[in-house]
């Protein structure tokens, strides 16, 4: 257990945490702990009903949430309802070790668990990776909308697709010529778009870091309709130059 006098291993961060547990004296002992470790208790609520007013006017920057919760919602479909609303990381308070619980709360997409009781250097891990994560989520989240900005403000089509073919993104562009909304065309492969093996040969297979250009490929559109068009195909990077999949250029008409 964390001594305190054991200054080393005490977060100086400021974020904002509300506690949601419904046993008064557990509550009292967790916002306790993280006055000591140097966070900030937003708040707490005892109750589903509580914990969505809260979450949404106090705008915490982490939850933690038992999920035994009593009331008619226990702290999962409270969490369901938070996260709708919301991008905050939750961590589930939990005295059970239940695999049907815990895959019940999977659909969450909780950041950490903690099982009661735990002691003080299990806290602070569990929180300080909860929000090494949520940040980097936040950043991997932005740099995607940027990109979907660049890629909806070009005049050309633009899809981006990583090495299984998945795609990733669709611009408005791609929209109108295909047919197909974005929401859908990201559940698809981009063979799925193509005509024959042959085109589907070039868009995945060859080298990953090459600029292929003026390849000749033939779509088909929602409606089994030809659009034959000229790429380009170019690697897409992350900003480590990692390759990711590819990006794909062409011209709409």
């Amino acid at each position: 257990m964390l001594k305190y006098e054991d200054q080393s291993l005490i977060t100086s961060s400021k974020k904002r945490i509300l506690v949601v547990e419904d046993d008064i004296q557990m509550s009292k002992f967790i916002q306790f702990k993280l006055n000591y470790m140097g966070y900030e208790v937003a708040g707490t609520a005892v109750n589903s009903s509580e914990a969505l007013e809260r979450s949404r006017s106090l705008k915490p920057d982490i939850i933690l949430m038992d999920i035994m919760l009593e009331g008619s919602s226990d702290g999962i479909e409270t969490a369901q309802q938070i996260i709708a609303q919301q991008h905050v990381p939750i961590i589930y308070l939990t005295a059970y070790e239940d695999e049907v619980l815990f895959d019940r709360a999977k659909i969450t997409e909780p950041f950490g668990y903690l099982i009661k009781p735990f002691n003080d250097r299990d806290l602070r891990i569990v929180l300080e990776t909860s929000l090494y994560r949520h940040e980097q989520d936040k950043r991997i989240r932005q740099a995607l909308q940027d990109v979907r900005n660049v890629l909806n403000s070009s005049l050309d089509m633009m899809i981006t697709f990583n090495f299984d073919g998945d795609i990733i993104e669709f611009n408005r562009v791609a929209e109108d010529l295909f047919g197909l909304k974005r929401s859908t065309a990201r559940k698809l492969s981009i063979v799925t778009l193509l005509k024959s093996q042959r085109d589907s040969t070039i868009i995945l297979d060859g080298d990953p870091e090459a600029i292929h250009k003026h390849e000749q490929i033939v779509f088909l559109d929602v409606d089994g309709n030809d659009i034959p068009r000229e790429i380009v195909l170019t690697p897409l990077k992350n900003k480590e130059g990692k390759i990711l999949g590819r990006l794909l250029v062409c011209r709409s008409e």
